[in-house]
């Protein structure tokens, strides 16, 4: 498990889950070995997400579940029932206390509705190997649009999330992605 060291400020975190009880060098581990310019592009970046947040689910100590395979909008359920949305990218927290942009929902037709998908947004920081959280209300009053773009976007303010932890440590995989995209082409 993470340290105590690491854990910044709990006090906004969810009382349902421990962050504690999570093993966050394994997660990051998954993190760093998918942090390549083949996983990023187009093609795969669907299966890096889907690693990374089952790789989440997986390290949590059994405390939550990953549902985003066959839920919208949510990734994973506690076992209290509450829901939880993952958004990672590189250089997600800056230096003033923001957050830079991230695409919410990336919708089909011009019915640009969010609706309460999730309880608790968890920010993740791919470069600096940091974790942070945010609640729903938040979210919704950060999300704003732009005239030409197909997205609902998010930018938080200094004070609107916490930072639970930072400058993880990954673990090594024993298991590249390179490894893993040549082994898919088994099937072909």
């Amino acid at each position: 498990m993470i340290p105590a060291a690491i854990i910044l400020n709990l006090n906004n975190f969810p009382p349902m889950i421990d962050i504690s009880r999570f093993n966050l060098e394994e997660f990051f581990g998954c993190v760093n070995a998918t942090n390549t310019t083949q996983m990023k592009s187009n093609a795969f970046k669907t299966i890096r997400t889907w690693l990374q947040e089952k790789s989440f689910a997986k390290w949590s100590d059994g405390q939550l579940q990953y549902v985003g395979d066959y839920k919208d909008g949510v990734d994973f359920t506690s076992e209290d029932g509450v829901n939880f949305e993952m958004k990672g990218k590189l250089k997600m927290f800056n230096k003033n206390g923001s957050t830079s942009s991230i695409v919410l929902k990336n919708f089909q037709s011009d019915n640009k509705v969010i609706e309460k998908t999730f309880d608790y947004m968890l920010l993740v920081d791919t470069g600096s190997m940091a974790i942070g959280v945010t609640d729903w209300d938040t979210v919704e009053k950060r999300i704003y649009y732009t005239p030409k773009s197909p997205c609902a976007k998010v930018k938080f303010l200094p004070g609107d999330y916490t930072i639970l932890a930072k400058d993880i440590v990954p673990c090594e995989k024993t298991i590249t992605s390179e490894e893993i995209l040549e082994n898919l082409q088994t099937i072909l």
